[in-house]
């Protein structure tokens, strides 16, 4: 998969083809980016409610067209829906607990409901792309090669499209090493 950089005032010259397959498209697909400004993390140790207020006022968006085929629609459609049903499994499962005051349910529905989440999460970026907005510069990841291709004239000047995954690779190292860590600790303390 590829990454490309786009500038944001020149999003009218997106190509018709698929942005996953490259299959020429008539159809596209409404897609929100969004920036938020790095002071309002600074709100996060006066509490979550400041953060969440500021940063939804002072939140920059972008919705943009991507040219999407009927095969990708369709599994993002099945993605979605997976996820949907896996959250209302796990919802009912709560409830479940709630009428017959078994704990054990409420767990069971509450680690349905998360992990159905998580693995649609994970899940929707394999089938679709992601990015983020940076000033006016839209990034997106996940790109069919023949697409990121088609978007270099697009391209802001003197930005060149950096590769993603070996950010990914050491967030995701971290959290196995903080795994491992965290059961190792629990193993000796008990």
């Amino acid at each position: 998969m590829a990454t490309a950089a786009l500038d944001v005032h020149r999003l009218d010259g997106i190509p018709a083809i698929c942005a996953k397959t490259a299959v020429p498209t008539e159809k596209v697909r409404s897609q929100e980016f969004g920036d938020i400004p790095g002071w309002t993390l600074f709100l996060i140790f006066w509490g979550l409610i400041p953060f969440l207020i500021a940063s939804g006022f002072a939140r920059r968006k972008l919705k943009v067209d991507i040219p999407v085929s009927a095969d990708i629609l369709r599994r993002i459609q099945m993605v979605d829906l997976g996820s949907i049903g896996g959250l209302v499994l796990g919802v009912g499962l709560i409830v479940t607990a709630i009428l017959t005051q078994d704990g054990v349910w409420a767990w069971v529905g509450l680690a349905f409901a998360v992990l159905f989440l998580l693995v649609g999460a994970i899940a929707r970026h394999m089938v679709w792309v992601s990015g983020r907005l940076e000033k006016d510069v839209l990034w997106l990841y996940g790109l069919h090669p023949a697409f990121a291709e088609a978007l270099e004239p697009l391209a802001p000047a003197g930005v060149k499209p950096t590769d993603p995954r070996w950010a990914v690779m050491l967030l995701g190292g971290a959290i196995v090493l903080l795994g491992v860590f965290l059961i190792w600790w629990l193993s000796v303390s008990a």
